[in-house]
């Protein structure tokens, strides 16, 4: 029988590598009100451009949606190969510790990205999961 921490664990990865993906493209294109919410797509540029074009959305310079798509597959790959638990934990600390400053931008400014939000919950989850194999 499947571990089901382990399907959690690849269910928020799948859910959240697909909500990077939908920002990355946000980026340079309109998306449809049904991934950002009704308050962003009223934002100039159709929402999600200016959304996702702001200095939050990108660290040193690179997109935070671009290290999402690297982020779930690696984590993907590194559980599937057996990589040390610290290491699994070490990087999914670091996409925490971003959603815990993004989201709280988010709350602040009244945004209700559900892509965004998306792939908090997934961060979240993520690092919950990984905190209590690390703990047990």
């Amino acid at each position: 029988m499947p571990d089901p921490l382990n399907i959690l664990l690849w269910g928020a990865s799948i859910l959240g590598c697909s909500a990077a993906a939908i920002a990355l493209l946000g980026r340079y294109r309109d998306l449809p009100a049904f991934f950002t919410g009704p308050n962003i797509c009223r934002l100039e540029a159709g929402g999600c451009q200016a959304l996702f074009r702001t200095p939050n959305a990108a660290l040193l310079g690179v997109p935070n949606s671009l290290l999402g798509t690297l982020f779930y597959p690696l984590l993907g790959i590194g559980s599937w190969a057996g990589w040390p638990l610290t290491f699994l934990f070490a990087i999914s600390t670091l996409s925490f510790l971003m959603t815990l400053w993004l989201a709280w931008i988010l709350l602040r400014d009244g945004l209700e990205c559900r892509v965004c939000w998306t792939g908090h919950l997934c961060n979240t989850v993520i690092w919950t999961l990984l905190l209590v194999r690390l703990l047990a």
